[in-house]
C-alpha cells in the first residue's frame, strides 16, 4: 500500500513538474539552512573534546557593571593575583592554572633568524589540566623556569624538523629559553584555536614565572590588568557543581578585591570550558549561535509554508480523483494517509537534496573560516529521520485534511474549485511568510546602516593614511625613538608622526580617579588617560579648540616618575565631568589625582594636572564605547606604539621608505606595521560578520517567500482562467483584471507588514544599544525594507496577472 502511495506521489510530481520543482527545491533550501545551523551550533558547543578532563574544567571571567562603561558586558579574564588565592580556597582536590599571552621577538638558536610570535606563559598546573600528546618530553616541562613547550607545527616552522628538544629560542634578544617538550598540534576545534578576534598561531608555551622575570613585576599581586585571552582555569573537584565553584570564586573576589573595584566589577563569572570559544559573543551581548539556529528555523518555516500553500491549492485540482476513490469505498483515513505519504515523499527527496547541498557547503565554509565542521551521518541519522517526518507531516497535514474532508458528490462535481476554499488559510500563510521575511530584511537594513554609521564616525581619524608601528615600547627601541622620528620626518611622503600608549579604536581602558579639588573623594570621577607625544594632534588630525599642544620643550608637559605637577590636554566630556559648564573654561584650570588608601599609606603625593589645551569630543576608543572623560599627557614609559601619517600620493613608495629607515635605525627588530584602518576592522569585523550572516538568512527567506508566491500566483491565475475570460467578454480592461489579481495577493502581504515592522523596530533597538552613536532614521529604514518587499511581491504577481489578463477570451472560455 505504501509503495503504491509513493508511486502515486512520484507520478503526480512528474505530471506537475513546475510545482513539484518549487516544492522540492524550496523545502531543500529550507532544510539545508536549518541543518547547517544545527551542525554549526553543535560544533561550536562541543569544543575541546580531545581533553579528558574537559567536563570538569571551568574558566573565570569578570562581569562589568554599567558604571564601568567598558562597552562590553564581560571578559574571559580575571586578575592574576586571584590564582594563588583560588588554589588555597578550592583545596588540594582542585587545580588552578593561569595563562598570560604576550608577543615577543623570537631568535632561533644561534642564527640571526628572528620572528614575532605569541607566547603563552602558564603555571605548571596547566600541563596537568590539559593532556596534550607529547612527541618528546613530558608534562613537567613548564616546571622549569627556562623551559619551553612547542607544538609540532611551530618546530617545523622555525627548525624544519620536529625533534627539537634541547634547542634554544631567545626572547627579545635577551632571554634564552630551552625547548623541553614537543606536542602534537592542538586540533582546530579547541578554544585555543577558535578566537574570533586573533589569528591562529602555532603554539608556544613557557613558564609563567619567566614572564614575571622578563617584565619585572609580581604576577601573584597584580590587581591592575584585565587582558582578553589571559585565562584562569580551574579543575572542579569531584562531586562539586558549577554553582559551588561560582560561590567559592566570588567569595575570594569579594574578600580580596581592591578598594572600589566591586563598583565596576561586581562579580566573577564561572563558565564551562566548552563555552569559552563563543565568549566574544557573550561579551558584546549578541547570542550569535542561538541566533543562527533561530534564523535557520525561520527559513525552514517559510519553506514549509511555501509547500503547504501550494499543496493546498494543488489538492483542490485533485477533487475528482478523491471523489472517485470515495465512491469506490476508500475511507477518509486511507485518503489522508495517501496525501501524507505524498508529502513525506516530497520531504524525503528534499532532505536528500539538502544533504547533497551540505556536502558542498561545509567544505567551502571550512576553507573560509578555518574550522573543521564535519557531518557524522551515523550520529545524526535519527535526527534526520525525525526532521524529515516532522517537516513532511507539518507541511502536508492541512492540504491532506482540506481535500479529504469534502463529500463525494462535491468532489465529483469539482465544486471545490469554485468559491474560495482554503483562501483564508492561504492568505494567512502568505502573511506569515512575509512577516518573517520582512522582519529579517528590516533587521539587516538597520544593521547595515548602523555599521555604516560606525564606519563614517571612525573617519574622524585619517585611518587610511596612518601607519601604526607596534611594539616600539621595547627598551632597546625606546632608546632610538628620537633618531627614528627625525629620519622618518625627513621622508617626502611623511606628514606627521607621534608616539602614543594606544591608537584609536584600541578599546583599552586605563582610568584613575580625579577631582577638581585635592582629596575631594565625594566628587571623584574616572578620567581615562591616553599617553601621547609631540605631533599627536597633527598625526591624527585632531583640532585644538583652545590653548596649546603638548611639547617636550616645556618641562611641565612631560610626566616623570617624580612629577607632582604636569600639563595635560582634556576633552570636552572631561571638562564637563569636572564641573565646567563651558568646557572652554577648563583651560588654565587644575584637577587632582585621588589616591587610594594604600597609596596614601605609602606617603605618595597626589599629582596636580593643569589643563593647557581643550580637544573636541571624539570616540578615541571607538565602536560601542561611550565618549569618556579623557586626559592626554606625555609620559615616555607608556609610549608603546607609533603612528605615522603619510600622504595619499605614492603610498607604496612611502611605505617602502619607512621600512628602509626602520631597518637602518632598528636593524635588530623587524618592523611591525599596519594601517589604522586594520586596527578598526579588527573589532568591526564582529559586527560586520553578524550583518552578513543575518543578510544571508534574510536573502534566502525572502527568496523562498517570493518563489512560493510565484508558484501560488501561477497556479491561482491558471485556475481563474475561465473567470477572467468572462470578465473580458463583459468589457473588463487588462489593467482592471491585473489589478484584481494583484490585489488578491496584496492583502496578506500588507497585513504582514503591520506585524513585521513593529517586531523589526524592537529587535533593531537591541542591536543599536551596543553603540554609543546610533542612526536616527530607524523608522525610515524599516519602512523602506517593507516597501521593497511589497514592491517585489507586486512584481512577482504582476508577471502572471498581466499574462493571463492579455490572453484571448476565446481560449479562456474553452478552459475546463
Amino acid at each position: 500500500m505504501y509503495g503504491n502511495y509513493i508511486k502515486l506521489a512520484l507520478r503526480n510530481m512528474a505530471k506537475n513538474r513546475l510545482y513539484a520543482f518549487i516544492n522540492v527545491v524550496g523545502l531543500a533550501i529550507g532544510l539545508s539552512v536549518f541543518l547547517f545551523g544545527m551542525v554549526l551550533a553543535s560544533y561550536e558547543r562541543d569544543h575541546d573534546s580531545m581533553f579528558s578532563q574537559r567536563d570538569r574544567i571551568f574558566t573565570a571571567g569578570a562581569k562589568f557593571s554599567d558604571a564601568a562603561e567598558i562597552g562590553v558586558l564581560e571578559t574571559n579574564s580575571i586578575y592574576t593575583a586571584m590564582g594563588p588565592l583560588l588554589q588555597e580556597e578550592l583545596g588540594e582536590d582542585s587545580l588552578v592554572a593561569r595563562t598570560v599571552t604576550r608577543e615577543f621577538l623570537l631568535t632561533v638558536g644561534s642564527s640571526n633568524d628572528s620572528y614575532y610570535h605569541t607566547v603563552t606563559f602558564a603555571d605548571p598546573e596547566f600541563s596537568e589540566l590539559f593532556d596534550f600528546t607529547y612527541l618528546s618530553g613530558d608534562n613537567s616541562a613548564l616546571a622549569d623556569p627556562l623551559g619551553l613547550v612547542i607544538s609540532e607545527s611551530t618546530a617545523l616552522k622555525y627548525f624544519g624538523r620536529a625533534d627539537v628538544t634541547g634547542e634554544t629560542l631567545t626572547l627579545d634578544h635577551e632571554h634564552d629559553l630551552v625547548i623541553k617538550a614537543v606536542i602534537e598540534d592542538i586540533p582546530s576545534d579547541s578554544h585555543f584555536n577558535s578566537n574570533l578576534l586573533t589569528e591562529r598561531d602555532a603554539r608556544l608555551f613557557a613558564a609563567l614565572d619567566t614572564l614575571a622575570d622578563i617584565r619585572d613585576f609580581n604576577i601573584d599581586e597584580d590587581w591592575g590588568n584585565l587582558s582578553m585571552g589571559d585565562m584562569t582555569y580551574m579543575l572542579l573537584p569531584e562531586g562539586r557543581t558549577q554553582q559551588w565553584l561560582y560561590d567559592q570564586v566570588n567569595a575570594v573576589y569579594q574578600r580580596h578585591s581592591p578598594e572600589g573595584q566591586i563598583e565596576f566589577i561586581p562579580e566573577v563569572k564561572v563558565r564551562p570550558l566548552t563555552e569559552d570559544n563563543t565568549m566574544i559573543w557573550d561579551a558584546i551581548g549578541i547570542p550569535a549561535i542561538t541566533s543562527v539556529q533561530l534564523l535557520g528555523l525561520l527559513v525552514l518555516i517559510i519553506a514549509c509554508v511555501n509547500y503547504t500553500n501550494l499543496a493546498t491549492a494543488q489538492s483542490l485540482g485533485r477533487a475528482r480523483e478523491v471523489g472517485l476513490r470515495k465512491t469506490f469505498g476508500a475511507s477518509k483515513g486511507q485518503l489522508l494517509l495517501q496525501f501524507l505519504v505524498e508529502s513525506l515523499t516530497t520531504a524525503a527527496l528534499s532532505m536528500l537534496l539538502a544533504l547533497a547541498c551540505l556536502e558542498l557547503i561545509v567544505p567551502l565554509f571550512n576553507a573560509w573560516s578555518s574550522k573543521v565542521l564535519t557531518i557524522n551521518y551515523l550520529d545524526i541519522f535519527p535526527f534526520l529521520i525525525a526532521t524529515t517526518t516532522i517537516v513532511g507531516i507539518a507541511a502536508g497535514a492541512y492540504p491532506a485534511y482540506m481535500i479529504t474532508r469534502a463529500a463525494p458528490i462535491d468532489s465529483l462535481h469539482n465544486s471545490m474549485l469554485r468559491g474560495n476554499k482554503g483562501g483564508l488559510f492561504r492568505s494567512f500563510m502568505i502573511g506569515v511568510q512575509f512577516t518573517i521575511s520582512v522582519f529579517m530584511l528590516a533587521s539587516v537594513m538597520v544593521m547595515y546602516f548602523q555599521n555604516k554609521q560606525v564606519e563614517q564616525s571612525a573617519n574622524i581619524f585619517p585611518k587610511d593614511n596612518v601607519i601604526v608601528l607596534e611594539r616600539v615600547g621595547v627598551d632597546a627601541i625606546k632608546a632610538r625613538h628620537e633618531t627614528l622620528r627625525n629620519q622618518l620626518m625627513n621622508l617626502p611622503g611623511v606628514e606627521a608622526m607621534t608616539y602614543l600608549s594606544q591608537v584609536p579604536f584600541n578599546q583599552s581602558n586605563s582610568a584613575s580617579g580625579v577631582a577638581l579639588e585635592p582629596g575631594d573623594e565625594a566628587s571623584e570621577i574616572l578620567m581615562n588617560r591616553i599617553r601621547v607625544d609631540e605631533g599627536f594632534l597633527e598625526t591624527l588630525n585632531i583640532p585644538l579648540l583652545k590653548g596649546r599642544a603638548l611639547t617636550r620643550d616645556i618641562a611641565g608637559d612631560v610626566m616623570e616618575a617624580e612629577s607632582e605637577v604636569v600639563n595635560v590636554l582634556l576633552n570636552q566630556t572631561g571638562a564637563r565631568s569636572l564641573g565646567f559648564d563651558d568646557p572652554l573654561d577648563a583651560v588654565g584650570q587644575s584637577f587632582f589625582e585621588i589616591l587610594g588608601e594604600q597609596s596614601r599609606a605609602e606617603g605618595l603625593t597626589a599629582t596636580q594636572f593643569i589643563v593647557v589645551g581643550l580637544l573636541p569630543d571624539q570616540n578615541f576608543l571607538g565602536l560601542h564605547n561611550k565618549i569618556k572623560p579623557t586626559a592626554f599627557m606625555i609620559q615616555p614609559p607608556w609610549l608603546n606604539n607609533a603612528a605615522i601619517r603619510i600622504s595619499g600620493d605614492n603610498m607604496v613608495q612611502t611605505i617602502t621608505e619607512v621600512e628602509r629607515v626602520w631597518d637602518e635605525v632598528i636593524a635588530d627588530y623587524p618592523i611591525q606595521q599596519r594601517f589604522l584602518d586594520d586596527v578598526f576592522n579588527e573589532i568591526f569585523i564582529v559586527y560586520e560578520t553578524m550583518n552578513r550572516v543575518v543578510a544571508g538568512f534574510a536573502l534566502i527567506a525572502l527568496s523562498l517567500a517570493l518563489i512560493g508566491l510565484f508558484g501560488l500566483a501561477a497556479f491561482m491565475a491558471q485556475r481563474r482562467t475561465r473567470e477572467i475570460g468572462i470578465r473580458k467578454v463583459l468589457g473588463a480592461r487588462v489593467d482592471q483584471i491585473a489589478r484584481l489579481l494583484v490585489w488578491q495577493f496584496s492583502i496578506p502581504v500588507l497585513w504582514s507588514l503591520s506585524v513585521a515592522m513593529p517586531l523589526a523596530y524592537a529587535a533593531s533597538g537591541l542591536y543599536l544599544n551596543f553603540f554609543d552613536e546610533r542612526i536616527t532614521m530607524l523608522p525610515l529604514i524599516i519602512s523602506g525594507a517593507a516597501l521593497g518587499a511589497l514592491v517585489t511581491a507586486w512584481l512577482i504577481v504582476s508577471v502572471h496577472a498581466v499574462r493571463i489578463a492579455m490572453s484571448s477570451p476565446i481560449g479562456a472560455l474553452r478552459y475546463e
